[in-house]
């Protein structure tokens, strides 16, 4: 069984051929290391081009992480895909312990596993979040449903895999995805069928300045946003997936607009696609008191500073 380990680069030079050699040099050998670089600017396809004959490296110009993984997807031949950020390694029995995994559970569609976290030296961090405690073999489609977040916690992009036959129906992605491509490909695979939880540490996530997300003073800004644009993109690709992205959608437009205001919110166009393609009353009544509820808080927040 072939295994397309697909890496996506943009300046990551410094930390680049540590996650080549993490996949090239995996003791399951039925691989192919895919490396695509987004229009990096530093030496990363110097670095490319000493793996000659091990790699298939894609060079494009600068597109954004869905890009990346849309040309990833495209020339990769694997009937098992692995995802990994090339700031990210994968540990040696990553891909056999994916493959082992999936013949086990016929059913399942995809594989999302925990993450051993690291600083930009290697060091272990020490962190409390929401992890997977437990290994599970799960059905969540019913979440589509219900106007509620998941519960579940799933990992970064370097801790996803997934059949061939699930990204078929996923792929290709919209290109809006400039970064956190990846809460895309979970909810997409997870609307579309089982798949497997495991506690195991088979990658580390490397957290370092450029991609401490969480701790950037507009994270809340820029998870809003991304709610938006995924919101958007599952509704209008998996029609049955409405009530869960509306819900998500009116959530995250009313914090967008509470930082940003309503003409800031009106400019991104999925605000502007959603509205338009959502004009029920029961929806438009719940978005007006998501808002209202924003402006209440932001005038509480007022009185007390």
């Amino acid at each position: 069984m072939l295994v397309s380990i697909i890496i996506n680069n943009y300046n990551y030079f410094r930390f680049l051929e540590e996650s080549i050699l993490s996949a090239i040099n995996q003791d399951y050998k039925s691989v192919e290391v895919i490396v695509v670089d987004d229009g990096s600017t530093d030496k990363s396809r110097d670095l490319i081009s000493k793996y000659h004959g091990r790699i298939i490296p894609v060079l494009k110009s600068n597109g954004g992480q869905a890009s990346a993984f849309n040309e990833g997807f495209r020339i990769s031949k694997g009937e098992i895909v692995c995802f990994l950020d090339s700031d990210d390694l994968f540990f040696n029995g990553k891909v056999s312990e994916i493959v082992n995994l999936f013949q086990e559970y016929p059913n399942a569609g995809w594989c999302f596993h925990e993450l051993e976290e690291v600083d930009a030296s290697g060091n272990k961090l020490k962190r409390k979040r929401n992890s997977i405690k437990e290994f599970e073999f799960v059905n969540l489609r019913h979440i589509f449903n219900e106007e509620r977040e998941f519960q579940h916690w799933f990992p970064a992009t370097s801790g996803l895999s997934f059949r061939r036959e699930v990204l078929d129906k996923i792929f290709p992605m919209p290109q809006s995805f400039k970064t956190v491509a990846d809460s895309y490909l979970r909810l997409a695979s997870i609307f579309l069928c089982p798949g497997i939880l495991s506690p195991d540490l088979l990658a580390v996530h490397r957290l370092h300045g450029q991609n401490l997300y969480e701790f950037r003073d507009d994270t809340y800004l820029k998870r809003a946003q991304n709610d938006i644009i995924t919101s958007y993109h599952i509704r209008k690709k998996f029609p049955g997936t409405r009530q869960f992205s509306n819900y998500k959608f009116c959530r995250a437009l009313c914090k967008f607009i509470e930082y940003k205001g309503f003409f800031e919110a009106m400019s991104i166009p999925e605000v502007r696609g959603f509205l338009k393609n959502e004009i029920s009353p029961l929806f438009q009544a719940k978005l007006t008191a998501y808002i209202a509820k924003g402006a209440i808080n932001r005038v509480r927040s007022t009185l007390h500073t």
